[in-house]
């Protein structure tokens, strides 16, 4: 894989980009295609980029989503900590002590889910999946007041935090976003390689949102 490719998989996986906040994803594939192709948004903000061939039809559409599962800010506790639901399918066990981002309009909040310590949980506890309704995300204060005060409110989206790695035998890469950050990088790729092909149609690459919670 060339190193263009990978730092633009570096690039798509890292943004953030939970369903119904893509914006960010979706102005990396802007960037990437506004010089070769015509761009339009829709209300609910997928892009789509129309790549002229020399016919109108037939018409290939390349498609990607642009969200990720992530979660979002259901309620402040007194004691300062962060109540949230998800957003796209979790499972509990991959969830408790991942550090994650809270979109704020004050900026970037990090935090860490936590959830009931385990030296205190019962023995019939220990066996059961935690439910994401028992977690809290910890973001370093001891107050509702606090959180408040980071900017901090119901709704804002959360983002895992993940950097994109490469393996040690540089065959396999560790990030979040894979399903499909990939896509939408496929789409990219496909279009700049159209731009020196001469191609019989229209080629739309789309990047669609909210696939995470309801396709």
């Amino acid at each position: 894989m060339s190193d263009e490719t990978i730092e633009l998989l570096r690039e798509l996986t890292e943004a953030p980009g939970v369903s119904g906040y893509e914006q960010e994803v979706r102005e990396i594939i802007r960037r990437q295609l506004q010089n070769i192709t015509v761009i339009e948004q829709d209300r609910l903000g997928s892009i789509v980029c129309r790549k002229n061939g020399e016919a109108e039809t037939p018409r290939i559409m390349i498609a990607g989503h642009m969200d990720e599962i992530g979660f979002i800010v259901k309620l402040i506790t007194d004691e300062g900590f962060v109540r949230f639901s998800p957003l796209g399918g979790w499972w509990g066990h991959v969830m408790l002590a991942h550090r994650v981002v809270i979109k704020t309009p004050k900026g970037d909040v990090p935090g860490l889910i936590g959830s009931k310590p385990p030296h205190i949980l019962s023995d019939e506890e220990r066996k059961k999946l935690l439910d994401p309704k028992d977690m809290y995300i910890d973001v370093g204060a001891t107050s509702a007041e606090e959180v408040r005060g980071l900017g901090i409110r119901p709704g804002d989206p959360i983002i895992p935090v993940f950097p994109f790695t490469i393996s040690g035998t540089g065959k396999t890469y560790f990030a979040k976003g894979f399903d499909d950050r990939v896509g939408c990088g496929l789409f990219i790729d496909v279009i700049k390689k159209l731009v020196h092909e001469k191609h019989p149609n229209t080629v739309y690459g789309v990047g669609t949102v909210q696939e995470e919670v309801g396709l």
